[in-house]
């Protein structure tokens, strides 16, 4: 078992105790509703303000996200390749209960979490254009993030493990990577603009 892994045995035994709560947090835990929102607040962003000099800085920030999120995906791949722990749901009774009650089984390694690393990833590029809506998204993250802990998904320390990959990697994209890349950030803004998407 992985370190801290009787705190999903004792959150998970809450599941099914509040029914109206279960529910939240298995709208909170699917695939499309949070990744939905945040998708939506990017394309708010990327077109959202006519000041065009303030509309590049954000597109330019929305492309950092991107590649954050693509770069840490291929992360979480390569961690994949060693399978660490089994998810909670097969080891401990409580968790398989509340993955049954909340969510369904997946066929990826536990560690990290692949849903913390994307969504952090997001959240850190778009925190470091934009702070408020940056903000914003964090909570969404740790509300995705937390939700598939309570849901039995992931042990905790698969969230903060996917949560610092996703961090680390939004900060050294923007920070880092993106201007040092340059002309290509410049030139893909220009196709987007040829393109009437940008």
């Amino acid at each position: 078992m992985p370190p801290g892994a009787q705190m999903s045995e004792w959150v998970t035994q809450f599941v099914g105790s509040v029914p109206a709560f279960d529910s939240f947090m298995g709208l909170m835990c699917n695939d499309f509703f949070i990744p939905v929102i945040v998708c939506l607040i990017m394309l708010g962003l990327w077109i959202g303000f006519p000041n065009p000099t303030r509309r590049e800085h954000l597109q330019r920030t929305i492309l950092s996200a991107c590649v954050s999120v693509a770069i840490a995906s291929l992360l979480v791949e390569l961690f994949n390749l060693y399978d660490f722990w089994p998810r909670p749901y097969e080891l401990l009774e409580s968790a398989r209960q509340a993955m049954q009650t909340l969510h369904y089984p997946s066929g990826d390694p536990s560690f990290p979490s692949n849903v913390a690393t994307i969504s952090f990833a997001a959240a850190t590029g778009v925190w470091v254009g934009h702070r408020k809506v940056g903000i914003v998204l964090y909570v969404l993250a740790s509300i995705w993030a937390l939700a598939r802990f309570y849901a039995g998904m992931h042990f905790f320390v698969d969230i903060a493990g996917g949560a610092a990959i996703g961090v680390l990697t939004g900060f050294i994209v923007s920070k880092v990577l993106m201007p040092r890349t340059e002309p290509i950030p410049t030139v893909a803004l220009r196709l987007a603009r040829s393109l009437y998407i940008a």
